[in-house]
């Protein structure tokens, strides 16, 4: 029996929460279903094969656009393959059972791992495959105690409502992970020729996304990695928008009416979206949004002092590739095509524009990562909301107005947070735009206001002589490896 082969991956760096996951698993001695999604490229398929290379592997891989029969056919061929049994291959199956049914005779006894990989698209977004594969599970596969069976797939709506969720899943061994993008520490580890400051720059603007970080492995800089990545004529970055809507958004043009709306603007309301994609409230609203949430594209967040249902709610793109791409790719995409900034890619980027794109991506970065920040602050233990601040008043006043991180905590201090990304420290004046945000800011009876500046650069010494803020972090501290273990 031939087995999926897995070569050693030596830019493999990180995932160490994933694998320990996995190893107590594997410890179990027991059969078992993992459960593993997210969006695309971040980096699934090499978690897994890297991590399970040294057990036996069958890998069943759905293809797009196939039929629920042609799936089949696809499994049974790939079956024939691993057992150099050409007949298999004019096997005809009625149902999945089937399929499961020749599958296992192979993997009764002995360590083996079935692997079946883009489960959506096997499934083709129906039910029967994980109701059949419950059956499978209780009749054939449990019953081999070093059988593990790996459901992956990068449409996350479906794998939590119709595999996580599954009642036919129920109950039965069954592990989940949801891979998101990798932290600035390990993206250091995959870019290790650049400083932690240059590659926390490629963080901010392409996001944690592996296959993304090692394009800009290539040259003498990040900068010039990135831009002959983004604007050479048929360039990575400047292709893979249209590729994201073929893997992990692929079952629903609303995806991308979705993520465009959004690109226009800091950000919109829920009944904003319903009105541009001309829908009704419901239930394919909530999982069209909650998918872009769960594949990392957009974020939903609410003043910090309202509960996650508030009316308030706010939607923003949230992934750093898709922000670059709309502000820096999309408007000169003619150009790209065309051959213009070949020859001097550079060209093409506006540093100052990219700047104040970088403060902006590094405000995105403080408010997703604020359980980092309240580890260095020292209040990881409090229990605490947070968020940004606006409410009714400010937006009646002023529209974009927004704090955009406080932390409301039940030691009955408020820590509120100034952010800026510099290419220098910070300067007095920063006192002054802070304030203007605090007047509006209501303080509970008793509360202590914590003021704390978030600067790459840290300040120069005349901000720190007015010892104004409490605390001042810079890009050095964040980046320190022990706050992220």
């Amino acid at each position: 029996m031939e087995t999926h082969h897995i070569a050693q991956n030596s830019q493999f760096v990180g995932r160490q929460f994933e694998q320990q996951r996995i190893g107590q698993m594997l410890d179990r001695h027991k059969a078992s279903i993992l459960i593993v999604y997210g969006r695309r490229r971040v980096g699934k398929t090499e978690l897994l094969e890297q991590t399970f290379s040294q057990r036996n592997i069958l890998k069943f891989e759905g293809i797009r656009g196939q039929t629920e029969s042609e799936q089949r056919m696809q499994v049974m061929t790939q079956l024939a393959v691993y057992a150099g049994n050409p007949l298999l291959r004019e096997v005809q199956t009625t149902s999945w059972v089937d399929v499961f049914r020749h599958i296992a005779e192979y993997v009764k006894e002995g360590v083996w791992t079935l692997y079946f990989e883009e489960v959506q698209w096997l499934a083709d977004y129906q039910d029967s495959f994980i109701a059949e594969l419950k059956y499978a599970w209780d009749n054939m596969f449990r019953h081999n105690p070093d059988l593990i069976v790996i459901l992956c797939g990068s449409a996350p709506s479906f794998m939590i409502n119709h595999v996580v969720h599954s009642e036919a899943l129920y109950n039965r061994s069954q592990y989940e992970i949801h891979l998101q993008e990798m932290d600035p520490i390990e993206a250091h580890a995959l870019l290790q020729k650049y400083s932690a400051k240059d590659a926390f720059q490629a963080y901010l603007t392409i996001g944690g996304i592996p296959e993304y970080l090692l394009k800009l492995n290539s040259n003498s800089s990040v900068m010039l990695s990135l831009c002959q990545q983004s604007f050479e004529k048929n360039a990575y970055f400047a292709e893979e928008y249209q590729r994201i809507f073929v893997s992990s958004l692929a079952n629903n043009p609303n995806f991308q009416k979705t993520i465009e709306f959004l690109s226009k603007r800091r950000f919109a309301t829920r009944s904003e979206i319903l009105q541009h994609l001309k829908m009704t409230s419901g239930k394919n609203v909530t999982e069209l949004l909650l998918d872009l949430e769960l594949s990392g594209f957009i974020q939903k967040y609410t003043p910090y002092n309202t509960s996650d249902n508030s009316l308030l709610a706010r939607y923003c793109i949230a992934d750093p590739y898709l922000q670059f791409y709309f502000k820096f790719i999309e408007p000169i995409k003619s150009d790209i095509q065309k051959g213009k900034y070949s020859k001097s890619p550079t060209t093409a980027l506006n540093n100052n524009q990219y700047n104040i794109w970088l403060g902006y991506a590094f405000e995105r970065f403080c408010r997703r990562y604020d359980y980092i920040l309240a580890n260095i602050l020292g209040f990881s233990a409090v229990q605490y909301t947070s968020g940004a601040f606006y409410n009714r008043s400010t937006i009646a006043s002023d529209p974009g107005y927004q704090i955009d991180l406080i932390f409301d905590r039940k030691d009955n201090v408020l820590t509120v947070c100034e952010i800026k990304y510099l290419s220098m420290p910070a300067k007095k004046k920063v006192i002054d735009e802070f304030e203007n945000k605090l007047d509006n800011l209501p303080l509970k009876p008793g509360q202590t206001l914590q003021k704390v500046l978030i600067s790459a650069c840290g300040a120069e010494q005349s901000l720190i002589d007015q010892y104004y803020f409490d605390r001042i972090i810079t890009l050095e501290d964040i980046l320190q490896p022990h706050y992220w273990q």
